[in-house]
């Protein structure tokens, strides 16, 4: 049998107006106490039927095994806590295979600093704190700026208790969720330390992981605070929806925020509001899994997600951007720059591959100072490439036109932007090495008469410290050429020429057709790659 909180000898009223603390209270601590016949303790589950009930201070579940409260089915206005505690509604710091289910959280603008700022707290103490959970619950702690030191009001709470879940959940919060490995969140940026009022959590910085969140709405007040704050976190998979409730007030455009080392997090997530999907920073980035459909961003320009300073390893980013006024001008892997862009980037990334077919310009794949310290690195763009043993290669090329035999037009076979764009100083030397492998191809099916030459080709090209390129080094090595009837249509010799403008490269290819027929295409097929080195920026292929 349930312990319900109205019994006798508890006597919950539950009208939003009794102050029900202490009945809920010995409802709890009586449930605690049960003991089974024969001997060994037993947990009844504490119920809270239909109502609302105020509470003045927060409820102790803290330091047990087993105990589960719930409420009276559904997720919204059916039993509902109203937190009056100035902090924590439930606090279940130490307390291992515990939680609550169906339960509505309240805490109310109108009853100002007396309102609670936290909906529940776990975390681990010297007695214990894992395979705790929520399910089922609904909270609405509203607009609170500067509670928890400039947090505002938190959702959940979780300190270092592991094995964790959280399904089924609508958190609308100033920040939603928050996990930590140390209960000093100052790097952040909000100089927070958690504390529970019953009990002395673990200090010093330790593990935070295998948590489930599935189902889950985190839904921010404002431009505050991302809604999804994780600090040392490892093991985590989140399966839900993330957005802004109101954007008035605030400039926080990021939806999760990763501090320290973060390791083997699975993000599936529809972000809305928001511009920025993640930033990391502090630590390594490793083995993380984000896919994320990205809508009504209310700043397009802005990065999607900020890896400054990471070491990033393994990274599979998966992105979609459905709205084409948000496509353009933004990064989708950003690295800000250092030393006033004129130091290489101090983080890398290995073993990756990003994917964004909503990106048509290959300089925002990843930016350009961060492509230098990559290795490979796979872009599935519009236009796709990979970096591997130092060299970008494009992956492919669609046919691309030379016009007709006696009307042939050079045809662009590779754009890359430069990878020097500083003011030119004593830094800027280097070089860049090109090789192409394609294939030229005239005639047509109609009229039976075609050739065919496969090539190989080089372009060397040096950049002095000041700017001034040297004289172009060119190789063409003809592999081989098929051609059914020369007198009507053949080629002879392809020409190859590099030239930079408005800060990108451009690799253009010119044939030399002969025949006596004059109106067949002439297209180009082929792939190409790029070698580089620059002190601060790889050169990236482009459109």
């Amino acid at each position: 049998m349930p312990v319900n909180v109205k019994d006798a000898p508890f006597g919950a009223i539950g009208n939003g107006q009794t102050d029900d603390t202490v009945a809920i209270q010995n409802a709890i601590n009586y449930a605690k106490s049960l003991s089974a016949a024969g001997g060994g303790a037993y947990r009844a589950t504490v119920y809270f039927p239909a109502g609302f009930y105020y509470i003045s201070s927060p409820i102790n579940v803290t330091n047990v095994n087993g105990l589960w409260l719930t409420g009276d089915g559904g997720r919204y206005l059916n039993s509902n806590i109203i937190g009056r505690t100035s902090g924590v509604i439930f606090d279940f710091s130490g307390s291992n295979i515990s939680g609550c289910e169906n339960l509505t959280f309240l805490s109310l603008s109108v009853y100002g600093a007396t309102r609670s700022t936290i909906g529940v707290l776990f975390a681990l103490t010297a007695n214990g704190g894992l395979n705790c959970g929520i399910k089922n619950c609904y909270f609405q702690l509203e607009d609170y700026a500067t509670a928890n030191n400039n947090f505002g009001t938190i959702g959940l709470l979780n300190v270092r208790s592991e094995e964790f879940f959280a399904h089924e959940c609508l958190i609308r919060a100033n920040t939603p969720m928050v996990f930590s490995s140390t209960t000093n969140l100052a790097e952040t940026g909000n100089n927070l330390t958690v504390s529970s009022p019953y009990q002395t959590l673990s200090t010093g910085v330790g593990s935070m992981g295998v948590v489930s969140i599935k189902g889950a709405s985190l839904q921010a007040y404002e431009k505050r605070q991302p809604a999804l704050v994780l600090v040392g976190t490892n093991s985590i998979t989140f399966d839900g929806y993330m957005g802004r409730l109101s954007t008035a007030q605030g400039a926080n455009e990021t939806a999760v925020q990763c501090v320290r080392y973060t390791t083997n997090i699975n993000i599936y997530a529809t972000i809305e509001s928001y511009s920025r999907i993640l930033r990391a920073t502090l630590g390594g980035f490793d083995g993380n899994i984000i896919n994320v459909v990205m809508v009504n961003s209310l700043a397009p320009t802005t990065d999607l997600i900020d890896l400054t300073g990471c070491s990033v390893k393994g990274l599979k980013a998966k992105v979609t951007l459905p709205n084409p006024g948000e496509r353009t001008g933004r990064y989708f892997i950003y690295h800000a720059p250092i030393g006033n862009g004129y130091q290489q980037a101090t983080g890398f990334m290995t073993n990756s591959e990003i994917t964004c077919f909503d990106i048509t310009d290959n300089q925002y794949a990843v930016s350009a100072n961060l492509l230098k310290r990559s290795e490979n690195v796979i872009v599935n763009s519009d236009q796709p490439y990979e970096k591997k043993g130092g060299r970008i290669k494009q992956l492919f090329t669609n046919s691309k036109s030379a016009g007709t035999s006696g009307s042939i037009t050079p045809v662009v076979i590779l754009r890359f932007r430069e990878a020097n764009q500083l003011p030119f100083n004593n830094t800027n030397a280097g070089f860049y090495r090109i090789w192409i492998d394609g294939v030229i191809k005239g005639g047509s099916y109609a009229s039976g008469v075609s050739f065919v030459l496969c090539f190989q080709a080089q372009i060397v090209i040096s950049q002095s410290y000041d700017g001034q390129y040297a004289p172009l080094s060119n190789t063409v090595i003809i592999l081989d050429k098929s051609v059914t009837n020369p007198t009507a249509l053949d080629i002879a010799s392809i020409s190859l020429d590099l030239s930079f403008s408005g800060g990108y490269g451009i690799v253009t290819l010119t044939p030399k057709v002969m025949g006596s027929v004059a109106i067949e295409p002439v297209s180009y097929d082929g792939h190409a790659e790029i070698q580089s080195d620059f002190l601060v920026n790889e050169a990236v292929i482009a459109k």
